[in-house]
């Protein structure tokens, strides 16, 4: 499932940019040009949509990729009326940055976390 990005899906260098959810592998992944360049990792507890890591490509950084991930995973999130849960440092900065968001936004709590280690989740 290909979730709309919020910059047009293309950046200044014509690079088409694609977020699709990939639920099996409980991640959101980024392809630029049709080819994966990062993913954001999750974990559902109950409403809660955890985001426990996120990363990018190397050869990709500093083009605002983690950013247009998150982005669309957080629209995502939104659309399916979950709650957002910022494990990940990556997206707990950007969630500061982009308090559009903060609606959406659940408190990591040692009682979230203690059930999703106990799942194996984390």
């Amino acid at each position: 499932m290909s979730i709309p990005t919020h910059d047009d899906n293309q950046d200044s260098e014509g690079e088409q940019r694609t977020v699709q959810l990939v639920g099996t592998e409980r991640r959101y992944v980024l392809l630029l040009d049709g080819q994966q360049v990062g993913f954001t990792v999750y974990a559902d507890h109950g409403d809660q949509r955890v985001f426990v890591h996120t990363e990018i490509s190397m050869d990709q950084s500093g083009k605002g990729l983690a950013s247009t991930l998150v982005a669309a995973a957080l629209v995502d999130v939104r659309a399916r009326g979950l709650r957002v849960v910022a494990l990940c440092p990556f997206t707990a900065a950007y969630l500061r940055g982009h308090r559009e968001y903060d609606d959406l936004v659940d408190p990591v709590t040692p009682r979230l976390k203690a059930d999703l280690r106990a799942a194996q989740l984390i």
